[in-house]
């Protein structure tokens, strides 16, 4: 197969060595600004061009869009139109403009790719687990759900100075809402739409940033439990990544850092077993690019789509904006 890969900063390095791992046969083209070489290009005897209608002779089997989330719609645009399928990394856009234009360029095109956005948390075998046990309805009545999460920025990618990454840059879709969406989408996915959504978000701490490194988000349904509540930052000196979902018969409390998933009822403790890879946050990239490339090769959908991932878009757009109803 061929792949497209738009974006090769260290996610879309991360993509490039996953699928040269699974399926080593691959051809690979990068579309860069200057079709410059370097050591990866080189690495996968990749073809390097700067312009897209470059990039279809021949033509690739999929893409991966791997850019700045503030730059996803010129890709997403070109292959759409060309009727490519992609991956896109988290979040789909970053405007409520360019949801509205995509919606429609999807169906004027009837574009049905496959598609699949980017939040491999969806992939990870615990928080798989914690999906199968709400099915299962042992915790009762889930009443409300807290998740946390935050590491200190200057931590997270030690390669590179934080202010000029793009999280650190509102214009590229920087700031702790989009950059930490996993947790908006969990939650989708996990007790589906959220109609009432409170957010409070800034810029607080002494991070040389132009976007916001905390929110508190608070969210509801039109009738019935759970509330949710959602905090994110940058500032974490540790990392954090726990999430607690109290239901009327137990409790379950998931926590990366401890890697441990544990169910609390009225008398005892369960440490619910998850395997070896329970936790292992790179194996979930492998899983997700394997099951959007099966897809491809199947011409099946995939389990997270781009109509999908806009509406987590349009969830975390909303609590960005404070109070909606």
């Amino acid at each position: 197969m061929r792949a497209l890969i738009i974006g090769t900063g260290s996610i879309g390095t991360r993509h490039v060595h996953n699928i040269r791992e699974m399926r080593p046969d691959t051809e690979f083209v990068f579309l860069r600004r200057t079709a410059s070489r370097d050591a990866l290009a080189e690495s996968c005897n990749a073809d390097v061009v700067a312009n897209f209608y470059e990039t279809l002779k021949p033509r690739p089997d999929y893409a991966v869009i791997a850019t700045p989330s503030g730059l996803h719609m010129d890709a997403i645009t070109a292959l759409v139109e060309a009727t490519i399928p992609f991956y896109i990394e988290k979040p789909v856009v970053t405007r409520q403009t360019d949801v509205d234009t995509l919606r429609r360029l999807l169906k004027e095109n009837k574009f049905s790719g496959p598609t699949l956005v980017g939040c491999n948390l969806r992939f990870l075998k615990s928080l798989l687990r914690i999906r199968d046990i709400l099915k299962e309805g042992s915790l009762g009545t889930v009443v409300r759900a807290q998740l946390t999460v935050g590491q200190w920025l200057p931590d997270w990618r030690t390669f590179q100075d934080y202010r000029q990454s793009y999280s650190a840059r509102r214009d590229l879709g920087g700031g702790v809402v989009f950059d930490l969406i996993h947790e908006l989408d969990l939650i989708r996915w996990w007790f589906g739409e959220f109609e009432h959504v409170t957010g409070h978000t800034g810029k607080f701490s002494m991070l040389e940033i132009d976007a916001e490194d905390t929110a508190s988000i608070l969210l509801k349904k039109k009738s019935g439990p759970p509330l949710v509540t959602l905090n994110m930052d940058y500032v974490s000196r540790r990392p954090v990544r726990r999430y607690e979902l109290v239901g009327d018969r137990a409790t379950l409390i998931w926590d990366l850092g401890e890697q441990t998933l544990r169910k609390i009822g009225p008398r005892e403790t369960e440490v619910i077993d998850c395997g070896n890879d329970g936790f292992a946050m790179a194996d979930s990239y492998k899983t997700a690019m394997r099951h959007f490339i099966k897809c491809v090769e199947t011409l099946q959908p995939t389990c997270l789509d781009i109509a999908d991932g806009l509406k987590t878009t349009e969830l975390a757009l909303r609590s960005k904006l404070g109070d909606t109803p």
